[in-house]
């Protein structure tokens, strides 16, 4: 319903382009919805900023920000103007890597304790954030610029005007490739000599997280939770409190 959007500099007629302009303007309601069930979640929660909260708050202010970036490609005069340009290489990879991949990251660090039974290192987990974060942003956010002033994708040579943002942008991209080193370095580490995972490291009241890290074939082959009420409430009236004792009963002190 979209896919003309990517084609408004191609001559295509007017009445066509009103209509993909439209059509892909409503990309941004289910985008909003997402993003402020997002902030509503994050705003009701106890946030503690270890490895996998600080990616998914990177993942999710950059996505904000190519949600933006997306609503003005959507315009039929500007994506004449910057639709064939680096505008749309930044836009393509904010979304692509600055909101997917720090949302994968996020994923990996939040099950690796589950996974592996092992706690990886949160500083190198901490710098490799913020290496990513950085190298993301002086990657991807100078080339909106360049592409603003016209610079035209899949050509290989560049006027000297363009050469500043792509310094930078080569920069960041140097960067970014250095933030994979502790990542590497951090799995692999932590996996063979990382300290033994608790059941709960992250004080979650998922089912998942009552069992071992990592858990047995069986799962609950002996206890398994009986739901009483509300979702979370496993064989619980009130299982889970806002202080540092999570679990009050001795049923769940047990796993």
């Amino acid at each position: 319903m979209v896919w003309v959007h990517h084609m408004f500099y191609t001559g295509t007629p007017m009445w066509m382009r009103n209509l993909f302009m439209f059509t892909t303007m409503l990309i941004a309601v289910p985008t909003g919805v997402k993003v402020f069930a997002w902030i509503a979640t994050l705003w009701g929660g106890n946030l503690r900023l270890s490895t996998p909260m600080l990616f998914c708050l990177g993942g999710l202010f950059n996505f904000i920000f190519g949600g933006i970036t997306g609503v003005m490609l959507a315009t039929v005069p500007v994506d004449i103007h910057v639709g064939n340009t680096y505008f749309v290489v930044a836009h393509f990879h904010y979304i692509i890597f600055n909101t997917i991949a720090f949302g994968i990251f996020a994923g990996i660090y939040h099950w690796f304790p589950k996974f592996t039974g092992r706690m990886f290192y949160e500083g190198l987990g901490k710098l490799h954030f913020a290496l990513t974060f950085v190298g993301a942003t002086l990657n991807w956010l100078p080339l909106h610029w360049a592409g603003l002033l016209g610079m035209p994708r899949r050509v290989a040579s560049y006027d000297p005007e363009f050469a500043i943002w792509n310094v930078i942008a080569s920069i960041g991209a140097f960067i970014l490739g250095v933030a994979s080193i502790p990542f590497i370095l951090n799995m692999v580490s932590s996996w063979v000599r990382g300290k033994p995972a608790p059941p709960n490291p992250w004080k979650a009241i998922g089912l998942e997280w009552l069992l071992p890290s990592p858990p047995p074939h069986e799962n609950f082959e002996d206890d398994i939770p009986t739901v009483l009420n509300e979702p979370y409430c496993y064989g619980l009236d009130k299982p889970f409190v806002q202080d540092e004792q999570f679990y009050i009963d001795k049923s769940f002190k047990k796993h």
